[in-house]
């Protein structure tokens, strides 16, 4: 289970393939992948075709963003503050937008947002708030 965001362009155009592909050969961080392996315990090695796919690499991560032909949006499960910030640089070069699977919208606004929040508890941790 997760929670994926999809950047979407709200007038029901669809992002194409096309757009998609340009966009990871524009962006030096980005590197088009079909297919993703992976170590299982045993072993053995798991390969998931991921057509269409780009991993952004950033900070010695890898984060997966599929492309869905279908529905022309692209997605990224369970995407953390910083990962978001990315997804909303990249809706604003494909003329998309950032949203959640409730059509909730992620923009520069709920980064600020978020930004004043957690700049707000200073050293505390988060769930320290009320002290």
């Amino acid at each position: 289970m997760g929670y994926n965001l999809s950047i979407q362009r709200e007038n029901k155009d669809k992002i194409s393939k096309q757009e998609w592909k340009s966009y990871i050969n524009s962006d030096s961080e980005f590197t088009a992948k079909d297919e993703y392996s992976g170590n299982l315990p045993d072993g053995k090695i798991v390969t998931i075709p991921t057509p269409n796919a780009g991993i952004w690499e950033f900070n010695n991560r890898e984060v997966p963003f599929t492309f869905s032909e279908e529905y022309g949006w692209i997605s990224v499960k369970n995407p953390e503050n910083w990962i978001i910030k990315k997804m909303i640089s990249i809706a604003n070069e494909l003329d998309a937008v950032v949203l959640g699977e409730e059509g909730e919208k992620y923009d520069e606004e709920y980064l600020n947002k978020e930004n004043k929040l957690t700049s707000n508890l200073g050293d505390k941790k988060w769930w320290e708030f009320w002290k």
